[in-house]
């Protein structure tokens, strides 16, 4: 019998996981696949999918129980996922299999949008009426961030903006998202978008500072 993957705290659904959050995985080992004189022992789950292949170490929490953080994926597709044993010696052998889903998640369609949004005129009203709770933004930075440093990028993508208007780094700033906001300046245009003003003749820094986001202000003005 395949030892199934599960989540804790019933976070995530079964078996399934976003494609660049690297979420905690827990392992729940048969008693047959328990290694009880060998301290040496050590657990590996690979993942197989169509372009890319993952490996993640284990941590033996308790006696028939792992846990890993689950790798980030290039595409929602269905994976395979072999549980692997290491002995001391080089001897590694697979130890069970599972099926394993990697879905899009809101924080990929999200960095979709904001890419397509730049240079569009009814892209621009929908980031300045993009309602997000506060509560949520510190997570949202941290997926968003993330979902953003794998999306490929068109070809002389800029988040520069034709006439006075948000950038996304206006998007950012109103938000708190320090960390999308690093990843914009990193980006052709970043460094230019720091001193364009919106319709309100405001700048990245001046909305951060309006809004309380202290650190962010700061790196904005570096």
């Amino acid at each position: 019998m395949a030892p199934p993957l599960t989540w804790p705290h019933g976070l995530l659904w079964h078996r399934e996981a976003p494609l660049f959050l690297r979420c905690l995985l827990t392992v729940q080992l048969c008693e047959e696949e328990c290694v009880e004189d060998e301290e040496d022992v050590e657990f590996y789950l690979l993942f197989a999918g169509t372009t890319q292949r993952h490996i993640s170490s284990t941590l033996k929490v308790s006696h028939v129980t792992l846990q890993a953080v689950c790798p980030a994926h290039d595409r929602s597709e269905t994976v395979r996922v072999t549980l692997c044993q290491a002995r001391p010696g080089g001897s590694v052998d697979p130890v069970a299999e599972e099926r394993f889903q990697f879905v899009q998640d809101l924080a990929l369609d999200m960095a979709q949008f904001l890419v397509n949004a730049v240079g569009k005129t009814e892209g621009a009203l929908l980031l300045d009426e993009c309602q997000i709770p506060l509560k949520e933004c510190e997570s949202l930075d941290d997926t968003l961030a993330l979902a953003l440093r794998h999306l490929p990028l068109p070809a002389g993508w800029s988040i520069l903006e034709p006439g006075p208007q948000d950038t996304l780094l206006h998007f950012a700033a109103k938000r708190g998202l320090r960390k999308v906001a690093l990843f914009l300046l990193q980006q052709p245009g970043g460094r230019e978008a720091l001193r364009l003003p919106n319709k309100q003749g405001r700048t990245p820094a001046w909305v951060a500072q309006k809004k309380g986001h202290t650190q962010l202000q700061k790196l904005l003005t570096e």
